[in-house]
């Protein structure tokens, strides 16, 4: 924390930022992350050359330029990062790696209205970046800083897309407001989806909305998924999520467990 504190010092935030962008892409193209990071890791299994993928929360591009490697010419990644700080920062990284098949949007997903409040909650002397919160979720949160964002619907954004492969989703608890947003894209294209959630009551919301379209859920342990039963009693550690609809089971079998 100290050293974070220096540097943010030193630097200023635009270039933190940056290095902190930059430094995260290096240590995973030397594989030198640790293992809270094996869901970047693990995309290199299952993502093809020519898939369409989609980075919502894609924050300093950590899911995105990973990604975009795998997708490949072919392939399309659509990374959604609200937050300017973060959006300006992926921005200039796509331009410096060339990567020209990343669409980059600002604007927030499944919030209520056309626009949504959307700041860094004050959590003492130094700023926690990951911590961007959707305001008025968050009531019991103080913010010291902002910004109105354009609110947008996922069906509505991703409506003309031939195709969807994966989508990655952190969006700090408010992952069942995204997805319900994107309903008929879900429906349509049955994509393998990948969620930070932080409550048994958040899984089961967002399992329940999936079961229409066969959706299990399953967690990565050991570099294999295994199934999970989102229901059971007894404590949850906050963890990725993976739902796989049986569209993507012929692609996904050979790294389930059992």
């Amino acid at each position: 924390m100290a050293i974070k504190k220096i540097l943010l010092k030193v630097l200023g935030e635009k270039k933190y930022l940056s290095f902190l962008s930059t430094s995260f892409q290096r240590l995973y193209s030397a594989g030198l992350l640790g293992k809270e990071y094996a869901d970047v890791y693990f995309l290199a299994k299952f993502i093809q050359k020519g898939d369409y993928c989609v980075d919502i929360g894609a924050h300093l591009g950590y899911f995105t330029l990973p990604l975009s490697r795998l997708v490949g010419d072919s392939g399309k990644v659509f990374a959604i990062e609200p937050m300017s700080p973060f959006h300006h920062t992926l921005q200039r990284l796509l331009q410096q790696k060339k990567a020209g098949n990343v669409t980059l949007y600002q604007v927030a997903l499944g919030g209520e209205g056309e626009f949504v409040q959307m700041g860094i909650p004050d959590t003492g002397a130094t700023k926690h970046f990951a911590y961007a919160r959707v305001v008025e979720a968050n009531p019991h949160l103080a913010f010291n800083e902002s910004e109105r964002v354009r609110n947008e619907s996922g069906d509505r954004l991703f409506s003309q897309l031939p195709r969807l492969d994966y989508v990655k989703c952190d969006v700090e608890g408010l992952e069942y407001r995204v997805f319900a947003s994107m309903t008929k894209t879900i429906g349509k294209h049955h994509p393998v989806l990948l969620c930070e959630l932080f409550q048994r009551e958040q899984r089961i919301q967002l399992f329940e909305l999936l079961q229409p379209f066969g959706y299990q859920a399953y967690v990565l342990e050991g570099g294999m998924l295994t199934l999970l039963d989102v229901y059971a009693e007894g404590p949850i550690p906050s963890q990725n999520d993976y739902f796989i609809p049986p569209q993507r089971l012929e692609r996904m079998r050979p790294f389930i467990r059992g």
